[in-house]
């Protein structure tokens, strides 16, 4: 595993025993970036990446959420319909497990 499935792995784990479970995923898209070395025209050039599909995990009886990435992890919680209804918590780097932790354990 690399250092940032470790990270990954850790936090996940942390969730887990704080009483978070699984709750799927986030969208996932494929879209084109634009470099300095081949900028986006129309449908061509640019650099394909993939955005999303970070592990979405949600505590049990609450509306509070994570999502779980390679470079950050994310907790916030659901007040009303749509994006206007997320409320963020914090936004933490994954491979800084305490801050993580204190966040978590701040729930």
């Amino acid at each position: 595993m690399t250092k940032n499935q470790q990270a990954m792995a850790a936090v996940i784990d942390l969730l887990l025993v704080s009483g978070f479970v699984p709750d799927g995923e986030t969208r996932q898209e494929h879209v084109r970036i634009p470099t300095a070395k081949t900028p986006v025209f129309g449908h061509s050039g640019g650099v394909l990446a993939t955005l999303g599909g970070r592990q979405r995990f949600v505590k049990s009886g609450t509306t509070i959420k994570a999502t779980v990435g390679q470079r950050t992890t994310a907790l916030y919680r659901i007040e009303g319909a749509g994006l206007e209804g997320v409320r963020g918590i914090a936004t933490l780097a994954t491979n800084e497990l305490s801050a993580i932790r204190a966040a978590v354990e701040s729930l």
